[in-house]
């Protein structure tokens, strides 16, 4: 009976596994996939979470010290935050010169804070206004000519907003071929846009198509049958607009407006370009202040305290519009009665009247828009600083001439974009592979992970990288210097371009692999896992030979605005020797001829990207541009 006893009592029971062996179990089970993001996860901590930690850090914390009375003096400085304007502070200021009357349009000047903070706002509310217009007119009007049209309406894509304030000068400066040789002769008027209002117009007129494409793939992704049912229950079209359409997008309206008001901020080049003809206020930006004063002094290394505060408010703007953003779109519904779309869209036929309206509308937005393109072209062809007489084409062998002029520029931009666009095809690829295919704890973290540096200010995070990376030396191997191998800037700024490079543009690429993923049958891997495939065979073969025409179209995007990268590269790059394009660029300011001849170079090259990319992708513009 005892032994009966024990025997029906007795409990076999195992030890649970430790953490670490829970652990070593998970990374067993999918060596490939868990390596894939532990390497991605510590590439990114270390070269973009690490360096922007130090900034916001050394904001408020230096040598032992708070920082906190810097702080105030900078929002009592009149130079950095000054609500009520200066003396000299106008909108609109008219000045007599001989026989002709000069309108010079400026915009107040509060500060650099507040400066900045009005082009982040005004730009993206304008971008808004127009964008989201002119994508529910391509979505829901018939218009003769749409594909044209719609095609027109990228060209704005291809010319860098820095490149666009080259244009904006050579027609509308003071000098400018309109005011100069319309205007002035025919009306005996000038009108000169400068300071914040130059800038705004500068980049609404670049920024406005990435909310276009954004709400327009929105628009065409919705399900057409609840517009009707809601127009069935005897809603009004303009009801429906309002209460059905417009919420439906806005996941593009959201993402595209925190992506303009981003870039607008964080822009270093239109700044520096109108500084350089002479435009006090244009100095007056969070973005400028820092490139020209990064360290403390003319003889240290420090980094200046006023600019790393200044990094750190710009870069806060961005962190927490980003994740608001995120969260706003996160906490609405945006179901669907059913997946893709249920039917056709009923486009509205146009009366003539909307006819001409709609060819009003386009023509002034069109040809407000290639204003700068234009420009930029003209002035390509001109003599230095004469316009538009004796065009020729002495800029552009220029550009290429490797001893006197910009060979050694293009060399050092090609060096570095070509890497960096080849280290990202290869990471973009696996990053996107298993947050696309792999379900884990953490999943959401390391989408944001690698999707967030679109978000981040590239001077900010040049300075980071200058604050780690500063005091650090080249490789030494047995009495040999590599001088080429340190990730200190003031050394070799090489190495740390093409990492930041990789950075900043990784999401491009890395967003294009996961829409393709999306649109690519999981059973085609599912097949080749019985057939015995190895997971890297699956990639190498499966995968990549599907999504091929979408990683080759991200690593394009990638590619090209690598090469008119500005902020960061202006801000780690202190030598000719390892300077690029964008930082010659910064260098000639003034030089109309030479700066357009860049600009146009730049011009051709995006161009290329964006138009082989729109036809590889199908229109799938969220893919590159969404966050």
């Amino acid at each position: 009976m005892t032994e009966q006893k024990l025997t029906t009592e007795t409990v076999v029971t195992r030890a649970k596994p430790t953490f670490l062996k829970r652990i070593w179990f998970t990374f067993k089970s999918d060596r490939l996939s868990w390596s894939i993001i532990i390497f991605i996860t510590a590439f990114f901590g270390y070269f973009l979470i690490a360096p922007l930690a130090s900034i916001l850090v050394t904001a408020v914390y230096v040598k032992g010290e708070f920082a906190f009375d810097t702080i105030g003096a900078i929002f009592s400085n009149p130079l950095f935050f000054n609500p009520s304007g200066g003396e000299e502070s106008y909108f609109i200021r008219l000045d007599h010169r001989q026989d002709v009357d000069v309108y010079m349009i400026r915009g107040a000047n509060l500060g650099i804070f507040l400066n900045t903070l009005l082009i982040g706002v005004f730009t993206t509310f304008l971008s808004l206004v127009i964008g989201v217009t002119t994508a529910l007119i391509m979505a829901r009007i018939e218009i003769r000519g749409k594909t044209i049209l719609g095609g027109l309406l990228l060209i704005p894509l291809v010319l860098p907003p820095f490149v666009s304030g080259v244009g904006f000068m050579a027609l509308f400066g003071d000098k400018g071929l309109i005011n100069e040789h319309f205007l002035a002769p025919v009306f005996g008027i000038k009108i000169i846009l400068e300071g914040i209002v130059a800038i705004i117009f500068v980049q609404v007129m670049h920024y406005f198509t990435l909310i276009y494409l954004n709400v327009y793939s929105s628009l065409m992704n919705n399900d057409p049958s609840l517009e009707e049912s809601a127009e069935n229950l005897g809603a009004s079209k303009l009801r429906v607009l309002r209460t059905v359409t417009l919420p439906l997008a806005m996941p593009g309206i959201a993402s595209g407006s925190i992506l303009v008001f981003i870039l607008a901020m964080e822009d270093l080049g239109t700044p520096i370009i109108f500084a350089g003809f002479g435009d006090v206020v244009a100095k007056q930006t969070i973005t400028y202040y820092i490139a020209k004063h990064i360290f403390a002094g003319s003889e240290t290394s420090d980094l200046a305290q006023e600019s790393i505060i200044l990094g750190s408010f710009l870069l806060i703007f961005a962190i927490v519009g980003f994740f608001a953003i995120r969260k706003f779109v996160s906490l609405k519904q945006y179901s669907m009665v059913s997946k893709g779309r249920a039917g056709e869209y009923r486009t509205i036929k146009p009366g003539i009247m909307l006819q001409i309206g709609l060819a009003i509308y386009f023509f002034v937005l069109l040809v407000t828009a290639l204003v700068p393109h234009i420009g930029v072209i003209i002035a390509s062809m001109a003599e230095p600083q004469v316009f538009p007489l004796d065009l020729s084409f002495e800029n552009y062998r220029y550009l290429f001439d490797a001893d006197k002029g910009f060979g050694l520029f293009v060399k050092n931009t090609l060096i570095y974009s070509l890497i960096s666009t080849a280290v990202i095809m290869v990471l973009a690829t696996l990053a996107g592979y298993v947050a696309n295919r792999k379900k884990f704890k953490g999943q959401t973290a390391f989408d944001t992970l690698v999707t967030i540096p679109i978000a981040i200010p590239g001077i900010v995070l040049g300075i980071g990288y200058i604050r780690m990376f500063g005091d650090s030396g080249s490789l030494t191997i047995g009495g040999t210097v590599f001088r080429e191998w340190t990730l200190n800037p003031i050394i070799f700024p090489g190495l740390i371009l093409v990492i930041s490079y990789t950075i900043r543009k990784f999401p491009f690429t890395v967003r294009a692999v996961y829409a393709g993923l999306q649109q690519t049958d999981v059973v085609m891997e599912e097949a080749a896992v019985n057939m015995g495939a190895s997971r890297i065979r699956i990639i190498a073969e499966v995968v990549i030979p599907l999504i091929g025409l979408n990683i080759i179209g991200g690593a394009l995007v990638s590619l090209v605005y690598n090469m008119s990268e500005v902020s960061t590269t202006l801000v780690l790059i202190s030598s000719s020797k390892y300077g690029t394009l964008t930082w010659k660029m910064s260098e000639a300011s003034g030089k109309v001829g030479e700066l357009a001849a860049i600009g146009v170079f730049l011009m051709v090259l995006q161009a290329i990207s964006l138009l082989t990319t729109n036809l590889l992708l199908k229109n799938r513009a969220d893919a590159i541009t969404g966050i």
